[in-house]
């Protein structure tokens, strides 16, 4: 059994894909997981097979959840590192306009999806002392955004568990960060630009972020010595951060 195993959930795209490559880079193996079979199977057929996992996964579902990581165990041996990456930000628009169900089904993504996903490789973890649980953070989470109502509730509440987890769990061994990417050109993001006049449907290209760039940091913080990272929130717009990672520096993060 490999001690370098990874899980990153919303692996098939965006920055989540670009996690799975850096940390494949760096000797890792990788379940990748995420909902959509055609496109996650496309993801992972870049990649040598002996080293990545893909599995479909709905992270709002504890079984969906357990059975993945079961799976990724079963093939590559215990996850030492779990990245939180899978997010939507549907529905957007004010909120009473938006579907009730729809707001409450984002909330259960993007919080409970985290919940879950580290519930299930916690125990692994502490029988070891070590891991490591990186979970997706945002700008939202501190900044109200008009239309963006049930992202930002969810991504102020992810804040908090990622504290929570960070103080439940440092002293016994696990490494917990929050991970701001800055405004990366997804899909995800491009989309929800087109469906409602705010300040981030303003932003133009060339302040967009390539996903590579907040993998690159993702990675380096699981790979990161004691002593290297202070502090549980992290951001790409930290220069002391992007000058350990080695990225380059650009105009605008």
């Amino acid at each position: 059994m490999d001690e370098r195993v990874a899980l990153v959930t919303g692996a098939s795209r965006g920055i989540g894909l670009e996690v799975v490559r850096q940390l494949l880079l760096r000797g890792w193996k990788v379940g990748m997981l995420a909902r959509g079979q055609v496109a996650l199977e496309q993801a992972a057929a870049a990649f040598d097979p002996a080293v990545v996992a893909p599995i479909v996964c709905d992270v709002s579902e504890a079984a969906s959840v357990e059975n993945a990581v079961a799976q990724v165990v079963d093939r590559f041996g215990p996850v030492g590192a779990l990245v939180n990456n899978a997010g939507v930000i549907d529905p957007v628009g004010l909120m009473h306009e938006t579907d009730a169900a729809d707001w409450i089904r984002l909330v259960q993504i993007n919080i409970g999806g985290a919940m879950l996903a580290s519930r299930a490789v916690l125990p692994s973890m502490l029988a070891r002392s070590k891991g490591v649980i990186v979970n997706l953070s945002s700008g939202a989470a501190h900044t109200p955004i008009e239309g963006w109502s049930a992202y930002c509730t969810s991504k102020a509440g992810l804040a908090m568990f990622t504290d929570c987890l960070a103080a439940e769990y440092s002293s016994k061994g696990i490494r917990v960060f929050g991970f701001i990417p800055g405004v990366v050109g997804t899909d995800m993001l491009n989309g929800a630009q087109r469906k409602f006049d705010n300040v981030i449907a303003r932003l133009g290209d060339d302040i967009k972020l390539t996903p590579d760039l907040p993998a690159r940091c993702i990675a380096w913080l699981i790979d990161a010595g004691e002593g290297e990272v202070t502090g549980v929130e992290q951001s790409i717009r930290d220069p002391e951060l992007r000058a350990k990672v080695g990225l380059e520096e650009r105009a605008k993060w």
